[in-house]
């Protein structure tokens, strides 16, 4: 199975991840759901929220860039 993701797709991922460094994300629909220091509180948030299908990622600093195998 595959995931088609558009260029304004990727564009707003990349444009989320300048606007919340070294946090968690949660994009659903093309909109911000929660942001969250750790990867164990984005998702306690969600189950709170009762919110699913749900784009998590995470933006690393500028520090954390440097090791890019991670990210």
């Amino acid at each position: 199975m595959y995931l088609v993701v558009s260029m304004s797709q990727v564009e707003l991922v990349e444009k989320v991840k300048r606007e919340h460094i070294g946090k968690w994300i949660g994009l659903k629909d093309n909109e911000v759901v929660v942001v969250s220091e750790t990867h164990d509180e984005i998702y306690k948030q969600l189950k709170e929220k009762g919110i699913s299908d749900v784009y998590v990622f995470y933006s690393p600093t500028e520090k954390e860039k440097k090791y890019g195998f991670l990210f």
